[in-house]
């Protein structure tokens, strides 16, 4: 079966799946970071039999393309699982493949021992930050609009002692958020001329979200994939890129720390859809265990 159509059975899967560290490995799709040289992931989650068995193959994705690439060795390590505070002993895999095509990893996808690269249609593409006051004028007063919507429908995150939020959450109006677009650019999306993927951080009194969302021309495109905070990096240190499996405008949006952090390397993956974004991976490498992931 040719690659891209492997690949682009995942994406009906991740469409329904909200993953965090918890779910680390769900359907087969693990982030991948690069530690004292060695590309390596981690089994966060033990499944049996082992998904990092000697020799198993992941697609890898990065910020320059993508590769097959399999399984050196496994072994138990620490450094990559924190619970309650403490790092927790996991299996750890170190990948063999070409990684000057691939550029910094950021996810492997689990494939057949006879996936191949072969005639894909496979569409990759480097999303640089375009926000510029254009992308205000054109967004600003809609996305307030949103905000407001979300807090009176109860899907905007309240801090439990923001009494001032609260009180506003009565009457709420678009004036009383502070809205910041971090990050912008276009990506090419099935069916619209316009298409627009944007962060933005919306503010009410001392309660704030940050979301992923999707933009045709001035009109938001499904629902906040929201991108907490958790190891509190700041959207400017992430890099972007969009990567469709099948080329056929379904894609991935990928992220990661553009360089690694004190506090630990972190790795984001949405499906861009008509219907909107959808979170399916959220992870970190927190090495000094810091609450969070």
């Amino acid at each position: 079966m040719r690659a891209f159509c492997i690949a682009a059975l995942a994406l009906p899967l991740l469409a329904a799946a909200a993953g965090a560290q918890e779910d680390y490995g769900a359907k087969g799709i693990y982030p991948v970071y690069e530690v004292s040289g060695q590309w390596v992931i981690f089994d966060k989650k033990p499944a049996k039999p082992s998904p990092l068995s000697d020799g198993a193959k992941f697609l890898v994705i990065g910020t320059q393309g993508a590769q097959v690439f399999s399984v050196g060795r496994s072994s138990g390590t620490y450094g990559g699982v924190c619970r309650a505070g403490k790092p927790v002993k996991a299996r750890a895999a170190l990948l063999k493949g070409p990684r000057t095509v691939v550029g910094r990893p950021i996810i492997g996808i689990k494939v057949s021992p006879k996936f191949t690269l072969k005639d894909s249609r496979a569409a990759y593409q480097n999303l640089p930050n375009k926000v510029s006051d254009a992308t205000y004028t054109l967004l600003d007063s809609v996305l307030r609009k949103a905000a407001v919507a979300d807090l009176t429908a109860g899907r905007f995150p309240l801090k439990s002692d923001d009494e001032a939020a609260h009180a506003i959450q009565q009457n709420p109006t678009p004036q009383k958020f502070q809205v910041k677009i971090d990050f912008g650019s276009p990506v090419s999306l099935n069916g619209m001329t316009g298409a627009y993927v944007l962060v933005e951080e919306s503010a009410l009194s001392a309660s704030y979200r940050r979301c992923l969302r999707i933009a045709n021309g001035d009109q938001l495109v499904g629902d906040c994939a929201e991108m907490p905070r958790a190891l509190m990096a700041e959207t400017a240190q992430l890099e972007f890129v969009s990567y469709d499996p099948s080329g056929s405008g379904s894609p991935f949006l990928l992220a990661l720390t553009k360089t690694t952090p004190l506090w630990g390397d972190e790795r984001w993956g949405f499906v861009l859809k008509p219907a909107g974004p959808r979170l399916f991976l959220k992870d970190a490498m927190d090495i000094r265990c810091r609450e969070g992931f």
